[in-house]
């Protein structure tokens, strides 16, 4: 078993902040996609009416998970 972790180089040119700024574009086209097919903005104060609940939830909708799910219905929702 190798346990070489290599070696860090944070002069490189290479370690700019692109990685970064993919994460954040592609968590902002998902976050679209959910607005548009649910009707919902994320961020905002909602109400919510589930099925089988009688008094309906209020909160700020946002994305649970940080990570991107490959199926679109694993995608974590959280009403804080």
């Amino acid at each position: 078993m190798d346990f070489n972790q290599g070696e860090l180089n944070f002069d490189s040119t290479a370690n700019d902040s692109t990685g970064y700024q993919k994460w954040r574009d592609e968590m902002d086209a998902r976050k679209r996609e959910i607005e548009s097919r649910y009707g919902v903005i994320l961020g905002k104060p909602v109400i919510l009416q589930l099925i089988g609940e009688v008094k309906p939830l209020q909160g700020i909708l946002t994305i649970a998970s940080k990570t991107l799910p490959k199926i679109r219905s694993q995608l974590l929702l959280q009403l804080g």
